[in-house]
């Protein structure tokens, strides 16, 4: 599953594919819950990726069949 990760104040989106998408939901909602500064998450070909938690602007979790057709646009 792709799961792409928006950072604020930027245009940047991550990419990351993952085979378990409530893992990485859970790894997200603990960072939150927990206050912690990052939330690191893991590609399935094992690259970890560290985003300060103040920098996370959305996590959108792609359908198997596809766009799910939900998604953020800047303004211009």
């Amino acid at each position: 599953m792709k799961i792409k990760v928006g950072i604020a104040h930027t245009d940047r989106v991550i990419e990351i594919e993952s085979q378990d998408a409530e893992e990485v939901r859970s790894q997200v909602e603990e960072a939150f819950a927990g206050s912690r500064p990052m939330v690191w998450l893991q590609d399935t070909d094992g690259t970890q990726i560290g985003i300060p938690l103040d920098m996370l602007a959305f996590v959108e979790f792609e359908r198997a069949e596809g766009r799910s057709g939900v998604g953020f646009a800047s303004g211009g």
